[in-house]
């Protein structure tokens, strides 16, 4: 199920970089996940393939010099098989690097989000239009760089951060703030 994608319209500088935060925010998220998912896949495909690589090498010693038995010699067979198969799927998906794609995407949001903290922290008066510029292209930047994230996870940190806006929306009306006190998504 696909999350419907709101239009952003900030009415100034300062809902512009909200929503800048916002995004970076989320895609900090979306590439810190995949490279967990990814890590997960990593040690799923690798410690199996070693196992079993070291099950057929102690197979085969132990079994020089006498005749194994048939269903013996069929199962170190398959585990060869299977080893091969694991160790073959692991290199094809490149699951490692792919892990570390996401996470330098996600450091490089983090750092992202440092900046757009520390401009909306100690900004005394509303950054210059050359000042949001820079910011924009660094952002399209790493938006260009950054590895494609699944749609599984992109659609779960987007259900993630609606029922979040939803909260301090429930919140901001049974405390008298009256409207919505984030940026649309």
């Amino acid at each position: 199920m696909a999350i419907e994608k709101l239009l952003f319209e900030p009415a100034n500088a300062v809902e512009l970089l909200r929503g800048w935060l916002l995004h970076a925010h989320k895609g900090r998220d979306r590439h810190d996940q995949a490279a967990r998912r990814y890590e997960a896949r990593r040690t799923g495909f690798g410690v199996p393939a070693i196992i079993l690589s070291a099950a057929v090498g102690t197979s085969v010693v132990a079994s020089v010099g006498r005749d194994a038995a048939v269903w013996a010699q069929v199962l170190v067979g398959l585990m060869s098989v299977a080893a091969a198969v694991l160790a073959a799927l692991q290199t094809f998906f490149d699951y490692p690097g792919r892990a570390e794609r996401h996470r330098i995407a996600g450091t490089r949001y983090k750092a992202f989000i440092r900046e757009l903290e520390e401009t909306r922290a100690t900004a005394g008066s509303i950054p210059d239009r050359e000042y949001l510029d820079g910011l924009r292209q660094r952002l399209d930047a790493l938006e260009q760089e950054a590895p494609v994230v699944a749609a599984s996870i992109y659609d779960a940190v987007e259900r993630r951060y609606a029922q979040g806006a939803r909260l301090v929306d429930e919140a901001a009306v049974l405390y008298g703030s009256g409207g919505a006190s984030h940026p649309a998504p």
